[in-house]
């Protein structure tokens, strides 16, 4: 029987991976596509070579078996040369050539597989979750395959790559966090990178979660190593955004961690809720649109090395066409962006200067966020002087705002009875308006009473069926009723 993985040998076992090297083809740096540029006078022959740096293995090809390599190849003024054929290809192995046997232009639409941990951890997290996961998916190209997996309990694929950018959407916008839960980490993660099929070159996995609750007692040693070498194996690339909380074990942000830095994903991490959460989540979405992008009009060059072939020598390709520029890779993939000297200052100055400017810009709607709040306190204080006394005997316009502020300030902390309270002063100031109910409902979820939810739905949509929150009522009612 194979033996649990406690926390203190998880930590170990991670720190242990960080040492491992993994993969057949660590010769070559994804982040290093060989570059060549043809200049006028020269043959139009364009030879580029696939070298290896020092200390780097060779990648050895099998003499009979077919191999391959990416090629992209753009003309002088940078625009991609995409009417090339088997013939316009060369391909060698040392100073041998091969056979080119076929050529195809790739133009895959992204694919990405968004895993949302949804389980306990989430709580404080909710309504930033509830605000950025759609940015992050309106942030990728409007070509793309995203299918919605949310790990709460047993993973669950809500909505599946075929279904469109809009569903993902509507499922988002009903994004409930599961209270009380553990989330199915791991498991969410092997079974989507099982769930590739072999016709997915590059796929993209985008996994946001935190280091709450998670079902650790399914976790197995021998399991990880497989999943580790199967993302290699896959050309899997995964970005994590990973969210801290108080009581968290780092876990599940520990996996997510060490899983981008073997796939050379993007991975960021946050301390506590905040607008950041958006930020960040934009940030990968930009990086994945950036890579596929760029990834774009690349050649499959699929060849065949000569049995006279030394397998330890240097591959190498060229086209039949001058004044071009080539990049070459083995896998296709394009990794994040690497700068040195002069540009990765300048980079790093446009960094600072634009995270200076994100909090000022933050600083500035907070101090409006709170100009609002002081006024509405005004408000509400003016009216405990009215006949019938008391705050909830207030009138004024702005009154239900102040409640329902408070309400949403609560609810984003995870307060949920402090949340109840403030929204239902919001509904008794103002028992017309659909929102508080509707947030009411949402309360109810979060804590389980599903029978309450309903009720506080059919109410939104008895005092406000016109409202968008009346139409969100009467999809869920009829998800939440047997």
């Amino acid at each position: 029987m194979t033996k649990l993985v406690g926390r203190d040998v998880l930590i170990d076992l991670l720190k242990i991976l960080r040492r491992v090297p993994v993969g057949r083809c660590q010769a070559v740096d994804r982040d290093r596509r060989n570059r060549y540029l043809s200049r006028p006078g020269l043959s139009a022959l364009v030879l580029l070579l696939l070298t290896y740096g020092v200390g780097q293995g060779q990648v050895v090809w099998a003499q009979g078996v077919e191999s391959r390599l990416f090629v992209q190849v753009f003309d002088a003024a940078g625009a991609p040369v995409i009417d090339l054929t088997t013939q316009d290809f060369v391909v060698q192995h040392g100073d041998v050539e091969a056979k080119v046997v076929r050529v195809e232009l790739v133009n895959d639409p992204l694919r990405v597989a968004l895993l949302v941990d949804d389980a306990d951890g989430a709580v404080p997290y909710f309504r930033d979750l509830r605000d950025g996961l759609p940015v992050f998916v309106e942030a990728l190209p409007e070509t793309s395959q995203v299918a919605l997996v949310l790990l709460s309990g047993r993973p669950r694929v809500v909505v599946d790559y075929s279904e469109g950018l809009a569903t993902v959407l509507e499922r988002l916008d009903e994004l409930f966090v599961q209270g009380g839960t553990s989330a199915g980490f791991f498991d969410g993660l092997t079974e989507t990178v099982e769930g590739f099929g072999e016709d997915v070159r590059w796929p993209v996995l985008a996994v946001v979660t935190t280091d709450g609750a998670s079902r650790r007692d399914l976790f197995r040693t021998s399991e990880y190593d497989v999943f580790r070498q199967r993302l290699v194996d896959r050309a899997v690339t995964l970005h994590a955004l990973g969210l801290y909380t108080p009581t968290g074990s780092g876990f599940q942000t520990g996996i997510a961690t060490d899983a981008s830095r073997i796939t050379g994903g993007w991975y960021d991490s946050l301390n506590s809720p905040s607008q950041s959460v958006t930020t960040k989540l934009t940030e990968m979405a930009a990086e994945i649109s950036r890579r596929h992008l760029r990834g774009l009009n690349q050649y499959l060059v699929v060849y065949e090395p000569s049995p006279n072939a030394d397998s330890n020598a240097q591959a190498s390709a060229a086209v039949r066409r001058g004044e071009v520029t080539m990049h070459l890779s083995l896998d296709g993939r394009v990794g994040p962006n690497i700068l040195t000297g002069p540009a990765a200052i300048a980079q790093a100055k446009q960094e600072v200067a634009e995270a200076i400017s994100s909090k000022q810009a933050q600083v500035m709607a907070l101090q409006a966020e709170i100009e609002d709040l002081e006024r509405e306190a005004r408000a509400l204080a003016g009216t405990s002087n009215l006949p019938g006394g008391g705050v909830g005997a207030a009138t004024e316009a702005g009154s239900r705002e102040g409640f329902w502020n408070a309400g949403e300030i609560a609810f984003a902390n995870g307060n949920l009875d402090e949340a109840i309270g403030a929204y239902e002063r919001a509904h008794d100031a103002d028992p017309s308006w659909g929102k508080p109910l509707f947030k009411l409902a949402l309360v109810s979820l979060n804590k389980g009473d599903i029978e309450g939810a309903v009720t506080y739905l059919e109410e939104v949509v008895e005092v406000d069926p016109n409202s968008e929150e009346g139409a969100q009522a009467i999809g869920l009612i009829g998800q939440l009723k047997p």
